[in-house]
């Protein structure tokens, strides 16, 4: 895949993102069954009860093309669970790239790769990016998605269809998507796959189940092997202490 490079006037204003930020994209449909709504709701996370007054803005990313589709202003306050689920105008159809930021003082007009190549972005009407999600709708799209250049991450494309949802774990922060495999077909059936697409993943691997979308409530989650083992162990030194001390 291509290395991107940021513009050195966006350095001053890029924060690296390890994602030690207090704001994140939680949940979002890319493309909602159904017919196109007006408005969407795009989950975000943060640190409980405290506010926040952010940009969301999408970029087009049929290839590289970088043109900014378009942007919303969302202000708020996160709830108890460190979610709100502000209402913007509903999204274009994948394959795009989902910024969160703190700053946007541009319009549908700016393009942040002006030469259509991914090698430098011009990111100078942003403020600091706090997250970024590209979603792709076709395999020749993965390497142009701009995402991951800005820290965050790719959905790469899953061989079936365009994404409904994706949603990060609510445990480990770590993203899937959720479509419609076997569009069409009497198999038809909703399917869950990591954001680098990967093996087929039933939505009952995941507490709660992962078959539609969660907005504004806690994101499922996909229990760790690692984790059940733990509570298997545990589970089981509970029984022999109560065997010992019933004894």
């Amino acid at each position: 895949m291509q290395k991107r490079w940021i513009s050195a006037c966006a350095l001053a204003s890029f924060s690296a993102v390890g994602f030690a930020q207090a704001n994140l994209l939680n949940e979002f449909e890319p493309n909602p069954a159904g017919g196109d709504p007006s408005t969407q709701i795009i989950e975000l996370k943060g640190t409980p009860g405290t506010s926040f007054d952010l940009w969301i803005v999408s970029v087009e990313n049929d290839g590289f093309n970088g043109t900014v589709d378009s942007f919303d202003n969302v202000t708020g306050t996160y709830d108890s669970s460190g979610l709100a689920a502000p209402i913007i105008d509903d999204l274009e159809n994948p394959s795009n790239t989902l910024i969160l930021t703190d700053s946007f003082t541009g319009s549908t007009s700016t393009d942040i790769d002006p030469n259509d190549d991914g090698s430098v972005l011009d990111l100078s009407t942003f403020g600091t990016i706090l997250d970024a999600v590209g979603v792709s709708d076709a395999a020749g799209d993965d390497a142009s998605l701009y995402g991951a250049a800005l820290g965050g991450t790719d959905i790469l494309f899953n061989g079936e269809f365009e994404p409904l949802f994706v949603f990060r774990d609510s445990l480990t922060d770590v993203w899937y998507q959720g479509v419609t495999a076997d569009f069409g077909a009497p198999t038809e059936r909703i399917a869950i796959f990591a954001a680098d697409a990967g093996p087929e993943i039933s939505p009952s691997a995941f507490t709660p189940d992962a078959s539609s979308a969660t907005l504004g409530s806690v994101n499922p989650t996909i229990p760790e092997p690692a984790s059940l083992a733990l509570i298997g162990i545990g589970g089981l030194t509970v029984l022999g202490r109560r065997r010992r001390l019933d004894g």
